[in-house]
């Protein structure tokens, strides 16, 4: 017997995002929703598909927000150390500092930034992506076609 599967009927060409943010996203990548929806809301390019890569850009958001406090708390760099045992009693006979490893969260922070200025342009979030928004043309209707002879026979009467 085939469960019977509930088709969504949202529909995605809806011209606002909601208000509320999606339920998975952490506190700061929230409180980017509610900041951001209302500006994007204005834009009449922005509709309700779109909700997916503001969610993305929220949830890059807080990535980098919290690798930045791990940055923060702990450093970019921190120090590597390689211990020696002993083979009689397995205690620690030297501990040899061997340069310093670079801290995971700088990484994170990269990657959060990547994605939040790709999905930042698609959304008009740079000054340059939202000028191009505001000068998208309306698609030109078809002008009545004339043929290529009579386009010359226009140009060589003249």
């Amino acid at each position: 017997m085939k469960a019977k599967s509930k088709k969504s009927k949202v529909d995605l060409k809806q011209p606002n995002l909601s208000e509320d943010p999606p339920k998975y996203l952490g506190r700061i990548g929230k409180t980017l929703w509610r900041k951001l929806v209302p500006y994007l809301n204005e834009n009449k390019n922005i509709i309700k598909a779109d909700q997916y890569l503001l969610a993305q850009y929220c949830s890059a958001y807080d990535m980098y927000r919290t690798a930045y406090e791990n940055v923060q708390e702990h450093g970019i760099q921190r120090p590597k150390y390689k211990t020696t045992l002993s083979p009689v009693d397995g205690k620690i006979v030297a501990k040899d500092f061997t340069g310093y490893a670079k801290n995971p969260s700088v990484q994170a922070m990269s990657d959060a930034l990547n994605k939040m200025n790709s999905l930042g342009k698609e959304l008009g979030l740079s000054p340059k992506s939202r000028n191009e928004l505001i000068n998208l043309k309306e698609p030109e209707k078809e002008q009545k076609k004339t043929s290529t002879v009579s386009e010359l026979k226009k140009f060589f009467d003249k």
